[in-house]
């Protein structure tokens, strides 16, 4: 039984976002959900756009090719050895076709063969792996207490089981694969605040202030009252770093409480109170059978049960170094018999190429936030807008009446404007009704804000589709740059020092640009669906 792992092992998002998850194979009961990492719901599904005011929008672009991929460097480093050493042995993980490199100058695994699809590439055991399972003891009883754990959110509980194995070092089951992990893991919440602002995104730079304030205030409580008697504190840099590897490289998915070898002693243990009650006459071998039938019945039904409502949470080393891409469909999955995860290609890799998985249908935002990249022309990722009517103030036909505004917000759509998750394809239907109940005349609005759930005569949605093209426009003329100057930027026209030089992108600048120049583009593709 495979369980597909989402990237809870490995999400970033707030304490309350999940990481990815599992997918379960060969599974003896009903499949459970597929494990991922974070994925982020995106909002309601968008409506097609109203028709410009032209009366004509555009066909969609088809997605651009991938992007190609810089040649692949193998990592052979001191580190990367060790840990490819203690990998074959020790942590008893089977590898086959990969092996780690470099791609312009990220981490990744390369395919050291042509790699047809459905090729086991990874299998990590699970002992070989952090795990924590829910409701589990104190996993790092030599730093935290009891207390600290049990109120703390599942990524700080991991991020004091990484602090406790980084500082056993050698002593540690895991002590090669900590000792490679990235030292600097270059996610937004451990950036300045200048960096952050460079995000030009005001959506982003939110969450990520609210991150970071989240991760202050966790390490403040650990420091004040959670750290164990004799216990040395980390520093808020080594605590932050190790939520940050957590964050980004962590799998989630449905806890599986009991493995294949569990269940089997389980039988045997069944199976001989069977014989021993029909030998010692005190029940017949049916009552007896049956008796035994109901506790095994019992068993599988309360681990599905449990599977469904409980989560578990992984990083798994080498695993930990496939990079992302939204067109493949290779997934960490939970192999029952094995227990186990591994990865399977899903598709074909030529020698030397970068080998993706999905970390699952996420925008362009939670990539950021939590892994620190961005995907370019990501067919997932959206725009939120925040306080749509701000700039609807200033829409010239149809000035907003302050009384208007205050029926919506009293409605049952009085927050439909105030974060508008924008999409390529449209807005949501429920910012489309709440528009069109601003914008309609005084006779019109009369009818309520539910009498504008479906278009209206052609002027009405013409009108509807220049205050859409308004709202966009606005929204790219306030972010600071253009997308034509941060495709400079990226381009190697880095930003001026003087005399004419320009210095190159540090990480998180380029970061940065490329993250805010796809914002751009999600909203350039808004307006020409709208003729703008």
């Amino acid at each position: 039984m495979h369980v597909a792992h989402s990237s809870a092992l490995g999400a970033r998002p707030a304490s309350g976002t999940p990481a990815p998850s599992l997918t379960r194979r060969h599974a003896p009961a009903p499949t459970p959900a597929p494990l991922l990492r974070h994925p982020r719901p995106l909002g309601a599904t968008p409506s097609p756009l109203p028709p410009s005011p032209s009366g004509t929008n555009p066909p969609p672009a088809s997605p651009p090719p991938p992007a190609k991929q810089p040649p692949a460097v193998l990592l052979d480093d001191a580190r990367t050895q060790a840990f490819m050493s203690w990998a074959r042995g020790p942590a008893s993980i089977k590898f086959s076709g990969v092996r780690p490199s470099t791609f312009g100058g990220v981490r990744g695994l390369a395919a050291s063969a042509d790699l047809a699809p459905e090729r086991l590439l990874v299998e990590v055991p699970r002992r070989s792996a952090l795990v924590l399972a829910p409701a589990a003891r104190n996993g790092a009883p030599g730093l935290v207490t009891d207390a600290w754990w049990k109120g703390a959110p599942w990524f700080a509980k991991m991020g004091a089981m990484l602090i406790e194995q980084k500082r056993a070092s050698g002593a540690s089951p895991l002590g090669p694969w900590v000792a490679q992990l990235p030292q600097d893991p270059a996610v937004p919440a451990l950036w300045s605040d200048q960096q952050v602002a460079a995000l030009q995104y005001p959506h982003l730079i939110q969450l990520v202030r609210e991150q970071q304030k989240e991760w202050r205030d966790l390490y403040d409580t650990l420091k004040r009252e959670g750290v164990a008697a004799g216990a040395s504190p980390p520093s808020r840099e080594e605590f932050q770093w190790a939520l940050a590897v957590v964050r980004s490289r962590t799998f989630s998915g449905p806890y599986i409480g009991s493995t294949l070898s569990d269940r089997l002693r389980l039988a045997g243990v069944v199976g001989a109170l069977v014989a021993a009650n029909t030998a010692l006459g005190l029940a017949d071998l049916a009552t007896s059978a049956s008796a035994a039938l109901a506790v095994l019945v019992f068993n599988v039904l309360y681990e599905l049960l449990l599977s469904q409502s409980l989560k578990q949470y992984a990083i798994c080393p080498l695993i930990d170094l496939f990079n992302h891409s939204g067109t493949v469909q290779s997934e960490v999955s939970y192999n029952y018999f094995g227990d186990s995860y591994e990865v399977v290609a899903a598709r074909e890799f030529k020698q030397g190429e970068q080998v993706f998985i999905s970390y699952g249908a996420q925008s362009n935002d939670s990539l950021m936030q939590f892994y620190g990249f961005s995907e370019q022309d990501n067919p997932k990722d959206v725009y939120v807008l925040r306080d749509t009517a701000r700039w609807l103030a200033a829409f010239p036909p149809a000035p907003l009446a302050p009384t208007r505004l205050a029926a919506l917000r009293a409605s049952s759509l009085g927050g439909a404007l105030e974060q508008v998750v924008v999409q390529r394809e449209g807005f949501p239907p429920e910012a489309l009704q709440a528009l069109r109940f601003l914008l309609a005349p005084e006779g019109e609005a009369a009818k309520g804000v539910a009498a504008f759930d479906k278009p209206g005569p052609p002027e009405a949605e013409a009108l509807l589709a220049a205050a859409l093209a308004h709202l966009v426009g606005a929204e790219l003329g306030a972010l600071g740059s253009s997308l034509q100057e941060d495709q400079a930027l990226l381009a190697g026209a880095g930003p001026a020092e003087g005399k004419g030089k320009r210095r190159a992108l540090s990480g998180p600048e380029a970061a940065a640009v490329a993250f805010r120049a796809e914002k751009k583009k999600v909203l350039a593709g808004v307006l020409s669906s709208l003729g703008a």
